[in-house]
């Protein structure tokens, strides 16, 4: 049964027929009424079996990253039934799963872990010393003030233990350097014994988080 929210001029919620109706980020949303199926007995192959592949690596992957993307791809979900995250497991998908399966890999320079139109960290570069991350981006002086207000986001992606960790609002985009720091020793759930690179990215958002630029792949570093 499906009543109406909020009286007559509200949603429709619940199920009327084979008819579904539910209400996502403020929209009304209506599908068809799942089928019942029998239980499969055999293994997907050939194009299923990839694509089943690809998705459930892609799902692992931005799992850890949830916190981060639901501010880098607001933007481009904004206004949308999309969530952040499944904009990021879509783009993860098509772009950084390599090969064919069984024998699918990921390019982490091909990974994108924001997505919008602010202008993106310029020479974008980090190093690694005493337990602390680096990030350095080009500074230039002629930005108008909501660009000299932007703030970095910096990622630090462990793919052997499958963790992320990472800043959303850093330092001003005038700063040109953000550090991460990770202490092993201090910190154990920062570093794994089992953890030996890590991948890094950088971008911006805006003072009001409703802007992102394009991320950037600043390199693998060796722990």
């Amino acid at each position: 049964m499906a009543r109406l929210k909020n009286g007559p001029y509200g949603f429709l919620i619940g199920l009327l027929g084979n008819i579904v109706n539910y209400v996502r980020r403020g929209e009304n949303v209506t599908r068809m009424r799942p089928r019942k199926t029998a239980k499969r007995r055999k293994k997907a192959t050939g194009k299923l079996a990839d694509s089943q592949a690809r998705f459930r690596m892609a799902q692992k992957y931005v799992s850890p990253l949830k916190d981060f993307v639901c501010y880098s791809f607001h933007p481009a979900t904004k206004g949308t039934t999309k969530i952040p995250q499944n904009a990021a497991t879509s783009l993860f998908r098509e772009h950084a799963i390599m090969g064919e399966h069984p024998n699918l890999w990921v390019d982490y320079s091909r990974v994108i872990v924001s997505e919008g139109n602010l202008p993106e960290p310029q020479n974008a570069a980090v190093s690694f010393e005493d337990n602390v991350l680096t990030f350095t981006w080009d500074v230039d002086a002629n930005w108008g003030y909501a660009r000299r207000s932007d703030q970095v986001m910096v990622l630090a992606y462990l793919p052997d233990t499958m963790r992320a960790f990472f800043i959303v609002g850093g330092a001003r985009r005038t700063a040109g350097v953000e550090t991460l720091e990770i202490n092993p020793e201090k910190s154990k759930s920062w570093l794994g014994e089992s953890d030996t690179v890590v991948e890094t990215y950088v971008a911006f958002i805006s003072n009001d988080r409703q802007r992102v630029s394009d991320s950037v792949y600043c390199g693998q570093i060796s722990l």
